[in-house]
């Protein structure tokens, strides 16, 4: 399925009007649960990695609130519950992105909300040469609900690598600082970690590539240009989808100048076409 362009006041699939946000960083939450309302849910398993200490994810709210279970995955992370107050999340070239615009406007940023859910994050360090041998180590069922990748580098090269294994829906993070005409990708280095430019991850058009080749369209992109929503292409053949440039959302973060965000700092290395 190849989405095209709709016309003007169509009844367009549009997840940016439903984002919400609870343990999410960008409105996950609401768009992932408008997404599951409408394509239905099968064994309600989730996998997510890349998660820091759990202190914002995107899976949190539907294993606390909508009795989902999953696998959560990070490197160097330690299992957590959230009583008091929530842990401080993990650096990335995503953290503390809506605090960020908010000082920038000068509004007063919220606490995150309390999760007594038992967070059993797994103290692994995923690449693409383990990752099916993780999913396997876990027990993970071969198809399932969401998977959500989010490790601030090789997030295309490992969501490529699995192979043996079906979610229904995949939450990803792109580089919004490449125009959705262009597809790039990092080269893969299983040992890279970002290093605070907007060297990173692939385009947008680079995942929607990966995601056709799997058996995917994407459905949008939340608002602040950080994460792309895709869902298996037999899911959501009768929904209408914007083309690939009306999905796109550019970085809403980094410094403002002239009243635009700027994004990451610009990189002097160079990411590959794919």
């Amino acid at each position: 399925m190849t989405p095209t362009s709709a016309a003007p006041g169509s009844d367009v699939f549009d997840i940016n009007q439903h984002e919400k946000k609870i343990y999410s960083q960008n409105g996950e939450d609401g768009i992932l649960e408008f997404i599951f309302s409408t394509i239905g849910t099968t064994n309600k398993f989730s996998i997510e990695f890349g998660v820091g200490h759990g202190s914002e994810c995107n899976t949190i709210y539907l294993l606390e609130k909508k009795g989902w279970r999953g696998l959560m995955m990070d490197y160097r992370a330690e299992s957590a519950v959230q009583t008091d107050s929530p842990p401080k999340p993990s650096s990335g070239p995503f953290k503390d992105i809506k605090r960020s615009i908010k000082a920038l406007l000068g509004k007063p940023t919220q606490a995150q909300p309390v999760t007594t859910y038992p967070l059993d994050i797994k103290n692994e360090k995923v690449t693409a040469e383990n990752i099916q041998q993780l999913l396997q180590k876990y027990d993970v069922p071969q198809h399932f609900d969401l998977l959500s990748i989010d490790i601030d580098f090789n997030d295309y090269w490992v969501w490529k690598a699995i192979t043996d294994y079906a979610p229904r829906v995949v939450v990803i993070e792109f580089n919004s600082s490449i125009p959705p005409t262009e597809s790039r990708v990092v080269p893969y280095d299983p040992n890279a970690r970002w290093d605070g430019t907007n060297y990173f991850g692939a385009s947008l058009l680079a995942l929607t590539n990966l995601g056709a080749s799997k058996g995917y369209t994407l459905v949008g992109c939340d608002s602040n240009g950080v994460n792309a929503f895709f869902c298996k292409s037999e899911l959501i053949s009768n929904l209408q989808l914007s083309s690939i440039q009306d999905l796109y959302r550019p970085p809403r973060y980094g410094e403002v100048k002239h009243g635009v965000h700027t994004g990451h700092p610009a990189s002097e290395k160079t990411m590959v076409e794919v």
